[in-house]
């Protein structure tokens, strides 16, 4: 009963995380924190297929937490984009506030062991590389689904991979990731039409469009939990403070990559709709304060 008991808590904490991986600006990895798995997360994701006993443990452990992940996503991806279709302006703002309420947490992160002139240049080159990849179009929602050639299921497959190390450092988020890369629209729109292909499953047609960006979307994904997040945890043990300064660089500047987007004007742009993209804003603001504000106080927890 207890293991039953423990598995139907790991599934809902995981429909948590998946949920806030689907928000730009709200990180999964920060949601582990305040539940209380994420140093148990890092650990079964890096150790899992080192031994035949490691993998049964880790096994069980995980796959909870994966179907609800896959739950939470599926079940609110529409509400999303229907926001994002509706009230464009309004919804991208709170995601702006959403990333504004984390920086003062990752800079906290990134200063703990003192600061340093080459913490700041760390900051300045990742910030440079949003910006100009803000501003060379990289980042335009949409474009992706007018065309499937290999050039888009090769950004599905990397901006998985990139996606998947952002998942699990608490303050960062992988959708926000994928909206700096221009693919979190597509994906958004792929995950809400499964419900749609559920409904009515001999449309092949819509099949194959979700598959092809869920399947080289997941395989990076997959490959970058695997891999990059091992690299990236490293780089957080050995060059901790570098690591952070660089990942405070690349959200304050990415805040150019969101707005910049043709997608934020969509639904137009108004005295109305300004005012409730300020308010939007505040709200997005001390939801991302407040959830970085309880994660970090439950990571101190872990750790006493």
């Amino acid at each position: 009963m207890n293991s039953i008991k423990k598995t139907a808590v790991n599934f809902f904490k995981g429909m948590l995380i998946g949920i806030a991986n689907i928000i730009p600006g709200v990180s999964g990895g920060t949601i582990a924190v305040v539940l209380g798995i994420f140093d148990e997360l890092i650990e079964a994701v890096n150790n899992f297929y080192k031994s035949a006993e490691q993998f049964k443990k880790y096994f069980f452990f995980l796959l909870p937490i994966l179907f609800g992940c896959v739950a939470g996503i599926i079940a609110f991806s529409s509400l999303v984009e229907s926001a994002l279709e509706t009230y464009s302006f309004q919804t991208v703002m709170f995601f702006v506030g959403l990333v504004f309420g984390s920086i003062p947490f990752i800079y906290k992160k990134a200063s703990a062991n003192g600061v340093r002139i080459s913490h700041f240049i760390a900051a300045a080159v990742a910030a440079a590389v949003v910006i100009l990849m803000s501003f060379s179009g990289i980042g335009e929602g949409g474009a992706a689904s007018e065309r499937y050639g290999a050039a888009v299921i090769i950004k599905m497959f990397l901006g998985g991979m990139i996606a998947s190390a952002a998942m699990v450092i608490p303050g960062i988020s992988g959708s926000f990731v994928m909206l700096l890369l221009g693919i979190y629209y597509d994906v958004l729109r792929a995950i809400s039409s499964i419900k749609d292909y559920l409904r009515n499953p001999s449309d092949l047609e819509l099949l194959i469009e979700i598959m092809r960006v869920a399947v080289p979307l997941g395989i990076g994904i997959i490959l970058g939990i695997l891999i990059i997040s091992k690299i990236i945890s490293v780089l957080l043990e050995r060059h901790h403070s570098m690591t952070y300064f660089a990942i405070l660089g690349l959200v304050i500047a990415s805040v150019a990559g969101i707005l910049t987007d043709p997608i934020t004007f969509r639904s137009g742009v108004g005295v109305v709709s300004v005012i409730c993209g300020v308010i939007t804003f505040a709200v997005g603001f001390a939801v991302s304060a407040l959830s970085c504000l309880i994660g970090e106080r439950g990571g101190a927890a872990l750790n006493r």
